[in-house]
């Protein structure tokens, strides 16, 4: 099946958006990319890219979790202030 250009070009567009918003993945990616093309071209046998790629995913899904926790606990953070149920500062008074 083949698509529409106007639809490629949208979803190029959209996923260089979301990237964007996301710098340290966006980093990511981009090493994951470097390892496949072997822009530094140490890469001569397949057990070092097997290695390298498994040490680039698990990194990869250590802050894929930090951010994702991140976004739900300031998102659950907003709820709660939105529900009036969070006091942030409150004035310390003197006792005496």
């Amino acid at each position: 099946m083949k698509r529409n250009p106007e639809a490629v070009e949208t979803d190029r567009n959209e996923l260089v958006a979301r990237l964007d918003r996301h710098p340290t993945m966006k980093a990511r990616v981009e090493r994951m990319l470097d390892l496949i093309e072997n822009t530094g071209g140490d890469l001569k046998r397949a057990d070092e890219a097997e290695r390298r790629a498994i040490e680039e995913l698990r990194s990869m899904g250590q802050e894929l979790l930090c951010d994702w926790g991140q976004r739900l606990a300031d998102a659950e953070a907003t709820q709660m202030e939105i529900g009036g149920n969070v006091v942030r500062q409150v004035k310390k008074t003197p006792l005496a």
